[in-house]
């Protein structure tokens, strides 16, 4: 397996061009000048005061694939409001790498890696993540 694509379903169809414009914006966000005209930007964007919603619901698709790009998984879970669970997942990786007993290997890893997927899948459903409903885990 040579890459796992995990995105968010906040943006449906748009999900690509954002990904796209995400990629591209990148290197322009190393100016401090452009950061700022950014954040003035976003200051003005209809929803940029939105706080969590307790009704709101992520939807997690992650698809794993080969080294020519061709799916070999895709899972798809449910979670709490997407900053909710940002913020659970985020507390509950900092709490469980500050316990005395953790064994964490120097340098950045991501959250498999750091915390083996046993421990990863505890922490998420301590988080509210399970897998949606009628949809299980697929194989190709």
């Amino acid at each position: 397996m040579e890459s796992v694509e995990v995105g968010l379903g906040w943006f449906g169809r748009w999900m690509r061009p954002v990904r796209i414009a995400a990629t591209i914006q990148a290197p322009l966000l190393r100016s401090a000048k452009v950061r700022a005209a950014l954040e003035r930007f976003s200051e003005r964007l209809p929803g940029s005061q939105r706080e969590p919603d307790p009704d709101g619901r992520s939807l997690v698709i992650a698809v794993a694939r080969d080294g020519h790009g061709g799916p070999l998984a895709t899972t798809v879970l449910t979670g709490p409001d997407p900053y909710e669970m940002t913020g659970y997942l985020l507390a509950w990786g900092a709490a469980h790498a500050a316990q005395p007993d953790a064994v964490l290997k120097p340098g950045a890893h991501g959250p498999v890696a750091a915390f083996g997927l046993d421990t990863l899948r505890l922490g998420a459903a301590e988080a509210g993540v399970h897998e949606a409903d009628g949809v299980s885990a697929r194989r190709r």
